[in-house]
Order: C-alpha cells, then structure tokens, then sequence
C-alpha cells in the first residue's frame, strides 16, 4: 500500500510525522504499507508549524493507494498551513483528482478542511479538531466528534494526537488487527479505534 503524505509550510509536525512512524513501523513487522513525505512542487525544505525543517521524499505523483493530508495553522488563519493552502487553492485539484481517480482520502486535524474545500468531504461524515468542527460542519459535512472516523474511502481524524490512531486503524484495516496492535504495544500506545468497528 503506497501512502503519501502531503507537506508544505505550516503543516503540523506531529499530524504527519506521528501516522509516518507507524506505518514505518507496520512495514518493519512485515506490512505492507510504503509511506512518502511529498510536495506539490519541488522543494529543498519544508518547515513546519513549530518550526521543524523537514526534507520531503518528493513531489506528489498521482496514483497512491492512500492519500494522508495533515493540518496546522488553520485556526491562526494563517498565510502558511492549512488556511493559507485553502485560500491559495494550488492543492485543491490535486486532492480532488486524487479522490475521482480512486486513491482513498484521509486526514489528521485540520487536513480536513483541505479535504473539504477540495470538495471530497462533501456531506460525508468526517472529524476534525474541535476548533475547527463548526467550520467543517459549514462546508456540509457531516461532523463527527470522534478520534477517528471511518466513511469508507473517507478517512478523518480528530487533533493532532489522534493522528496515530488514525494510522493504526489503517495498519488494522489494511493489514491486521494482530498487526496494528503489535505496532501500538512496541510504541508504548493504547490506541482508540472508529465508533462501531468490530471488537477485539
């Protein structure tokens, strides 16, 4: 499963780095899940929201499995992150071409206002941070207040944190319950899975 995950300045640190280790980490237990770091045009460094430089592993080539966008900087309004991306609107079509053309969407925090404004959320139900539920709700989604929310080929999450729960329950439905939960125990994590997914 190849899972890329979109960066660009302002974007949170943990949103995208948290879900990148565990699936770095279910590849190791033997998954198969190859994750990427990736820019929509080329870029020696991306800086993040609290100032973390990292170098992206390239630019975004359509044609993943998964597609993972993380948030930051939305509730600042801010010309860098989430916000800044919305109102330039450059990652707009890529993500909506990603969807239409059968790559699975998901997001940690404020990505889904991304998601939303790209217009793959649409009604659906999705999460978002709890700053940020009230400006999702006005794009027409279906807001759920959960940890992780799973739609299908619609994943979201709520903040920041509850980006490796987001990942571990990809790790889970993508490879295995003995899988994900494995990768949880060696991060020292007690995970929180979707609202009505089978028990354990």
């Amino acid at each position: 499963m190849r899972i890329d995950i979109p960066i660009f300045d302002g974007f949170d640190e943990l949103d995208a780095i948290a879900p990148y280790e565990v699936f770095k980490n279910a590849a190791a237990a033997g998954g198969e899940f190859s994750v990427q770091l990736v820019t929509r045009e080329p870029a020696v460094v991306v800086t993040a929201s609290h100032g973390l430089r990292l170098v992206p592993d390239g630019v975004f080539v359509p044609g993943g499995d998964l597609v993972l966008v993380p948030g930051g900087s939305w509730v600042a309004r801010s010309a860098v992150g989430v916000w800044g991306e919305v109102q330039r609107g450059e990652w707009l079509p890529i993500l909506a071409g990603a969807a239409s053309e059968g790559s699975l969407m998901a997001s940690v925090c404020t990505g889904a206002m991304l998601l939303a404004h790209a217009g793959v959320i649409g009604t659906r139900r999705a999460g978002t941070h709890h700053s940020a539920w009230d400006d999702l709700a006005a794009t027409g989604a279906t807001v759920v207040r959960d940890r992780v929310v799973d739609d299908g080929e619609l994943i979201t999450a709520g903040g920041v944190t509850s980006g490796i729960d987001l990942a571990l329950w990809i790790v889970e439905r993508f490879g295995s319950l003995r899988l994900a939960n494995g990768v949880a125990e060696q991060m020292e994590y007690s995970r929180a899975r979707p609202q009505g997914a089978p028990a354990l």
